[in-house]
């Protein structure tokens, strides 16, 4: 309940690549490794899953591709799952994760630049969370 909480209040007080989230252009995504957060400012490399099937890189790339741009200062708890962004340019991007409950939105956040968080739709929190159960 308290970790509810302090998401609906993150949400309310204040989601990951920042042209792609204000245009709502695709994303070339190659690879999304996943991991239990352990903290702002890093990605825990101890993936636990890895996912490269084009299937679950559409789910990633409409996610991120369809975030939007929250205002404000972002204000949040501990990241629950990081995110390291691999893309067919052969660079990568870690992200900090939180994931809302079926029908609600999620939150996703650069790890380089936790000032700016982006919200993902409720559509797109119930396709991440069947595909990382």
């Amino acid at each position: 309940m308290k970790k509810f909480i302090l998401f609906v209040l993150s949400l309310c007080i204040l989601s990951v690549i920042v042209i792609a989230c204000q245009s709502n252009e695709s994303v070339n995504i190659s690879k999304v490794s996943i991991s239990k957060s352990s903290g702002f400012g890093k990605v825990n490399a101890n993936f636990f899953t890895v996912y490269k099937d084009k299937e679950s890189l559409d789910i990633f790339n409409n996610a991120i591709s369809t975030a939007v741009k929250r205002e404000g200062i972002a204000d949040m708890a501990e990241p629950e799952f990081d995110l390291e962004v691999s893309f067919t340019e052969a660079n990568m991007q870690g992200y900090h994760l939180w994931l809302g409950e079926k029908g609600q939105k999620s939150t996703i956040m650069k790890v380089n630049d936790t000032h700016i968080t982006y919200t993902i739709s409720e559509e797109m929190t119930d396709q991440l969370i069947d595909l990382l159960k």
